[in-house]
């Protein structure tokens, strides 16, 4: 059992540097290694930037807002759903070899870290901020299947 476990943590993660790119790129690579770590050592949960990974991601986020509604404290909260936000762009950007996070938006206003994609924008840190703050209302995997999936 200590192998495996071991091995659950010592292993490296299923990107490359190749997909973070752009203005932001290290801090998307940065911000994403955040989310697998939380994801997997809070959580118990080993995200492998698949499409099928996002319904893990729902229930992280589902955890972090019973958690937020339990105890009102908002620390860090923001910090997790950019790093759960950037995560989702790093899926989106390895399944289908394009698209760029940026810090801002021209037209939505500064740190809304738009991903674009496709000709399309998606704010995938506003979708997180959302769903931790506001519920289930604003889950997830409803705007990735109509965002992304639905265009693929």
């Amino acid at each position: 059992m200590k192998k495996i476990i071991q091995k659950l943590f010592s292993s490296k993660p299923q990107y490359t540097d190749s997909m973070f790119i752009g203005e932001i790129g290290e801090l998307q690579k940065e911000l994403t290694e955040l989310s697998l770590r939380i994801a997997k050592e809070i959580y118990g949960i080993k995200l492998d930037f698949t499409h099928e990974s996002i319904k893990n991601v729902e229930k992280i986020l589902d955890q972090t807002h019973k958690q937020y509604k339990e105890t009102g404290n908002t620390d860090g909260l923001n910090g997790i759903a950019l790093e759960f936000g950037s995560y989702i762009a790093a899926t989106i950007q390895k399944n289908t070899k394009s698209g760029e996070l940026k810090r801002n938006d021209p037209n939505i206003g500064d740190d809304t870290f738009p991903f674009y994609w496709r000709e399309n924008t998606i704010f995938t840190y506003g979708w997180c901020e959302k769903r931790i703050f506001d519920g289930e209302g604003d889950d997830i995997i409803s705007k990735y299947k109509v965002l992304v999936l639905d265009k693929i």
